[in-house]
């Protein structure tokens, strides 16, 4: 791997406040982190990579993916029926620690395709001993900075005697694996309001001084984690599309963070959390959430947020005031969502929330670097306006060319480092045999 990295003439999106953007300048890249940001650098014995014609930024963030189901991507097109939690989840029984590592591996490298260079990683597969470390491996093997959610939900029964058994595999995970140093970090996934063991797990997670998350369906959730004394800054919640204003208030209050995951949230559930949230001074941030469902590509998630919020702005305005034109005027939240916002939520946003943002989220002196950089053309050579509605709204996933994490190369040219497509085929259909008794 080379030490020194230079990324010439190329549009810079920094998300640094103090930086602000570049319409052409360099990023000098030195034993992984970024060395310096402007027009004109030089850099002798540096690698080049050639960036004009295109867009740098922060590399994409993704807050919230089951990279288990990889293996059985496609499996639940249709949410509405609700055979994912009746048909598709009890088939985590029929899951082994190599195909927990093959999905893992497999969406890893997939992530790094779409502009991706950080993902939490929820596990809700961690069946017994083996399960946590096949998908942490993976995922170190592929380069991609990640933080592993070891969750506490998991099909039943499962590979542990008791929950104690439990918490003794999940700290010796945490043990052998945390490091902010590296590219990966441990966090958890608790149960569900009124299922066994929550006030326990969240006490196991805050004695690790490790952050935890919580999947949330129900108004009122959070009425009732508050008053057992369970909410605070490091328990994020995942959905939410039902709360109710004041917990969003107390959420606010207490820096509680919530996960949207658009393609899931807006299949016939009330998605109007975000705006409530965002006015209310809640951290949101995003995530893909199941790949049985969509694939995990965090920009095109972004792109159906801003499509669903700009729907809602205006059927909200329209329903609780007057609009005289075909769309409400212009104000300062209206609308909620612009492709920048949305890209910032995504980079330094997400980083704030994971406590990452030390490390990454911006192209900052002195951060990791972690970078995406997308083309412009063939169809879109010069940019008329912001660098990041381009990228959001006039772009597609053949247009990311290079992705860098930790100051690799992981992607260039289009092409990923590292991956073997035919390789990656076997692994696939060796775990879909096993799981789905497929010949």
């Amino acid at each position: 791997m080379a030490t020194r990295l230079i990324v010439k003439d190329a549009e810079i999106v920094t998300m640094d406040d103090r930086l602000g953007d570049f319409t052409e300048a360099d990023i000098l890249i030195e034993d992984g982190a970024i060395a310096a940001v402007g027009p004109g650098l030089v850099a002798p014995g540096a690698e080049v990579i050639d960036g004009r014609g295109s867009i740098v930024l922060p590399g994409i963030i993704d807050a919230h993916n089951c990279l288990w189901q990889t293996v059985l991507r496609g499996a639940v097109p249709d949410l509405w029926p609700g055979t994912y939690f009746t048909e598709f989840l009890p088939l985590r029984s029929r899951f082994r620690p190599e195909d927990n590592f093959n999905a893992a591996y497999i969406g890893g490298f997939e992530m790094l395709s779409y502009g991706t260079t950080t993902v939490v990683d929820y596990c809700h597969n961690v069946r017994g001993p083996g399960y946590a470390e096949a998908s942490i491996r993976a995922l170190q093997g592929t380069g991609i900075r990640h933080v592993f959610s070891y969750s506490f939900m998991s099909a039943e029964p499962d590979g542990f005697a008791s929950l104690e058994d439990r918490f003794a595999d999940a700290r010796r995970i945490h043990a052998a694996f945390h490091d902010p140093a590296s590219l990966t970090t441990i966090n958890f996934g608790v149960v569900s309001p009124g299922s066994p063991g929550l006030d326990a797990q969240i006490a196991f997670a805050r004695s690790l001084g490790a952050p935890s998350c919580i999947h949330l369906h129900q108004a009122d959730a959070v009425t009732a984690l508050d008053a057992r004394g369970l909410i605070g800054p490091d328990l994020m919640v995942i959905h939410g599309n039902q709360l109710t204003n004041a917990e969003l208030d107390r959420m606010a209050a207490v820096g509680m963070p919530i996960c949207f995951t658009p393609s899931a949230d807006v299949q016939g559930t009330p998605a109007d959390v975000v705006r409530r949230a965002v006015d209310r001074g809640v951290p949101v941030v995003f995530g893909c959430d199941v790949p049985c469902h969509v694939a995990s590509d965090p920009i095109g998630q972004l792109r159906v947020m801003f499509n669903v919020q700009g729907f809602i702005d205006g059927a909200m305005a329209r329903s609780f005031g007057s609009v005289a034109g075909r769309r409400p005027p212009v104000g300062p939240d209206m609308p909620l969502l612009t492709p920048r916002r949305l890209i910032q939520m995504a980079t330094i946003g997400a980083a704030q929330v994971l406590g990452l943002d030390e490390r990454v989220g911006s192209l900052t002196t002195g951060k990791r670097a972690d970078l995406v950089m997308v083309r412009k053309g063939p169809f879109g050579s010069s940019v008329a306006g912001d660098p990041c509605a381009h990228v959001l709204l006039q772009t597609s996933p053949r247009d990311i060319d290079t992705v860098i994490v930790d100051g690799r190369i992981r992607m260039r040219g289009g092409r990923l480092k590292d991956f073997d497509a035919a390789k990656a085929s076997t692994m696939l259909a060796a775990s879909r045999r096993h799981i789905l008794g497929e010949a």
